[in-house]
């Protein structure tokens, strides 16, 4: 505790000089967690510093992550622009060990009306204390001719991530290469990465995608060949088709070839509004294109009243919701999140069995132009007779802004055993 402690203090005193500095920017944050059941004893603590240095229209950049017992993290990163050409370098390091972790270089450009990237990658494809460095590259682009657009990507000795830059585009790919959800870190977060250790670019995979449309849909003509098999599949996908009927549509129907098979799936989807306050999650039940009924997996009530926000939610089924019937590679199931919404993040979920729940949020205006923002928000296991009412816990969240530049953050849970934990925390951003 007392490193950690010296640690916030070091941290603390270089703030003033790097608020000082004009190109400087950046944001300090801490958080210490506290277990209620031993005397003052500090259970978990993280300090995230993040310093960035703007010049000539580059921003350098460095992201450090403290733990209760060690440096976790060092991330450097730069990004800027020369005559058109927009580069951007990740590299990160384990600094507990210490040792490399990874480091990727991305340039992106237009040319002759194509938009071009080109990602390198050396990355440690073992655990820090096996060191195994490997090298890869991609090589993409994207672009229309006429109502027809197209987008391919080579993979050299890395994972085939087509399909997730095809969805999600360049720059998001590159924002979620380090990034830290539900204060779970994914570094890097593996949307794509080097497949074998050496320092062999060897080509390993292209990926082709085709859009075009018709009268009354669009179609998506996906290729794939990789260095293992040659051919791989060609895929003819249609989205969202009309069937004429409100509440029913057909999410998609896809035609796949491969050299011995040919697999055809269809998905539904319902289409349900928002009625008032009240949010039905509804889903289909039965595989492929056979629909045996519709289920009512999950009802979220959502009220506002005078900047005060009520929140009542039931999930009726404890396997979760799932969007879509049985599809094959597509599985995504939602529970409930910590701020009463549906989440497919299996780190944002709440433990298995919370299928009920009421809350309270409130916000608006604290100390010195400062915002405050509380919520309360109460758990239920139905049919768990070990708390009163089937209540298991209730978490209790309070952010209170001091001027523009800091906030200080508090929260707590409670269960049958009584109070569990505090946690304390501040962020300065300036």
């Amino acid at each position: 505790m007392r490193k950690a402690l010296v640690i916030a203090g070091l941290v603390i005193a270089g703030l003033s000089l790097a608020a000082a500095a004009g190109p400087l920017s950046g944001s300090w944050s801490v958080g210490l967690e506290f277990d209620a059941f031993q005397p003052v004893q500090l259970s978990s603590f993280e300090s995230v510093l993040e310093v960035d240095y703007t010049t000539c229209g580059w921003t350098f950049g460095t992201t450090a992550v403290f733990g209760k017992h060690f440096f976790e993290n060092l991330l450097f990163e730069a990004e800027g622009a020369v005559s058109g050409f927009m580069f951007r370098s990740i590299l990160d390091f384990v600094a507990q060990t210490p040792v490399f972790r990874t480091w990727l270089n991305a340039v992106r450009f237009t040319f002759a009306g194509l938009n071009l990237y080109g990602i390198v990658m050396v990355d440690n494809v073992q655990t820090p204390t096996n060191l195994a460095i490997g090298r890869g590259l991609l090589l993409g682009g994207s672009g229309t001719v006429g109502d027809c657009s197209f987008e391919a990507q080579a993979q050299f000795n890395m994972n085939d991530s087509s399909y997730n830059f095809y969805i999600y585009g360049y720059d998001w790919m590159l924002d979620h290469f380090v990034f830290n959800r539900c204060g779970t870190w994914y570094k890097p977060s593996g949307y794509f990465d080097v497949q074998s250790p050496g320092c062999c670019l060897c080509w390993s995979g292209l990926d082709i995608y085709v859009e075009y449309p018709f009268a009354c849909f669009d179609l998506v003509t996906m290729l794939s060949f990789s260095c293992t098999n040659g051919f791989d599949q060609v895929k003819f996908e249609i989205d969202d088709i009309c069937l004429g009927l409100p509440w029913l549509s057909l999410a998609w129907i896809d035609i796949m070839f491969t050299t011995q098979a040919k697999v055809v799936n269809a998905d539904f989807t319902l289409v349900v509004g928002q009625c008032f306050c009240f949010t039905p999650y509804l889903a289909l039940e039965g595989a492929g294109t056979l629909i045996d009924g519709i289920s009512l997996k999950a009802l979220l009530v959502d009220y506002s009243w005078n900047g005060i926000v009520f929140k009542v939610g039931e999930l009726f089924d404890e396997d979760g919701w799932r969007p879509y019937l049985t599809y094959p590679g597509y599985d995504v199931q939602y529970a409930w999140a910590w701020d009463g919404t549906l989440t497919s993040y299996d780190e944002c979920k709440v433990p298995e069995g919370y299928d009920e729940f009421f809350g309270v949020e409130i916000d608006g205006d604290s100390c010195c132009g400062g915002s405050f923002d509380a919520s309360l928000f109460s758990w239920f296991d139905t049919g768990d007779s070990t708390g009163i009412f089937d209540w298991k816990e209730t978490r209790v969240d309070l952010e209170v802004g001091i001027g523009s530049n800091s906030t200080l953050i508090t929260s707590m849970r409670l269960d049958n055993n009584g109070l569990h934990w505090v946690k304390l925390g501040y962020k300065f951003v300036w």
